[in-house]
């Protein structure tokens, strides 16, 4: 084996960490999106079976497109070290920021909707009021 052999096993290695680090920064995508949406146990376990459907559709595709189609054991060995690394390195960090992103979208989209709420009471308020008031004259001004 030449030199050129081992740089594109080593590039090959490169390209499985990556689909791994790929693979659990969708992983941590798929998670807040059912936190959020809250889906029943049925949903969830045909979420789980599409996304990983799906990783191992991209995994296969990516060792077809860099390795030929070559199923060598230490791309799968590469491909769970770079999951394990972004688990451990990124993840957290990532979960942080999109919860903190969540806060802000649900913050943005309730704002309108406190105020709209808010002139509805007060309009609502006001109309009660001015329909006593109404009533009121109008018992006032009958008489029996």
């Amino acid at each position: 084996m030449n030199i050129a052999d081992v740089d594109v096993q080593l590039l090959f290695l490169v390209g499985a960490l990556s689909s791994g680090v790929i693979a659990g920064l969708f992983f941590d995508i798929y998670r807040r999106m059912r936190r959020f949406l809250r889906p029943g146990f049925l949903l969830t376990a045909l979420g789980d079976l599409a996304y990983w459907a799906l990783m191992a559709l991209m995994t296969f595709y990516i060792i077809y497109k860099i390795n030929y189609g070559q199923v060598r054991g230490y791309l799968f060995l590469g491909f769970a070290i770079g999951l394990l690394v972004y688990s451990s390195a990124v993840s957290p960090y990532f979960i942080r920021i999109s919860i903190r992103c969540e806060k802000i979208f649900l913050e943005t989209v309730r704002f309108p909707k406190k105020i709209i709420t808010r002139l509805m009471r007060w309009k609502l308020v006001r109309l009660a009021k001015r329909i006593a008031e109404e009533a009121q004259r109008f018992m006032t001004k009958r008489k029996y």
